[in-house]
């Protein structure tokens, strides 16, 4: 328990430390939490040329329910912006990324195109399609496509989702619905339901994010 309090302590002290870079600097720092244990960094440098490349590394420090800390697992990832269109009412955007987790020695590649338009005056509808490649160590290649749509109400700080997973490599089809609701600015609950081959599962989620 005590590991768990000083890696969240330890987080904390790092982005007070790295905040002034932050403000000067084209610099990502991304600190999140994982699970019930678990620290998520995500840390690299972003561009305001019109590809708007990026590209960092992620680590995340898992512990298990005894606050030991279980595997640090660490990927490289990339990103660069492909296509984007705006109007008063809606944005359309489509983005190519890369991830390699190092000590997996495995690769994906993700296309995914975000249309998000007003529907109203008081909801949103988000559109979320990805295609993605993912390529093992062992020459093993797997295809995974995704459809989510989104009802968002900001003034609430609420959302509906529903998502449609077709994955070749595992060779199930999933569909998730979720109910998402803003606590505060950094805290966020999901209440959530899925099917893979007939099989519910139903999970509660808590984020809280630090970003800047």
């Amino acid at each position: 328990m005590r590991k768990t309090h000083y890696l969240a302590a330890l987080a904390i002290s790092l982005c007070g430390a790295h905040h002034a870079d932050a403000d000067s600097r084209p610099l990502i720092w991304d600190v999140s939490r994982v699970g019930d244990n678990g620290l998520k960094l995500r840390t690299g440098l972003q561009s305001s040329d019109t590809l708007q490349p990026s590209a960092g590394v992620t680590t995340e420090v898992l512990a298990d329910g005894a606050g030991a800390i279980s595997s640090v697992p660490v990927s490289i990832w990339g990103s660069i912006l492909l296509h984007s269109s705006k109007s008063p009412a809606s944005l359309r955007t489509t983005r190519a990324d890369m991830d390699f987790d190092a000590k997996a020695g495995r690769a994906q590649f993700l296309l995914s195109e975000k249309r998000s338009w007003m529907q109203t005056s008081v909801m949103d509808v988000v559109s979320r399609r990805t295609l993605a490649l993912t390529a093992g160590a062992e020459d093993k290649a797997g295809l995974a496509v995704s459809q989510t749509y989104r009802l968002e109400f900001p003034d609430l700080g609420a959302a509906f989702a529903t998502t449609g997973t077709a994955d070749s490599a595992a060779r199930t089809f999933t569909k998730a619905v979720s109910v998402e609701k803003k606590l505060t600015r950094r805290a966020t609950v999901t209440a959530s339901l899925s099917e893979t081959d007939r099989t519910p599962t139903a999970s509660l989620r808590f984020d809280y994010a630090i970003k800047w």
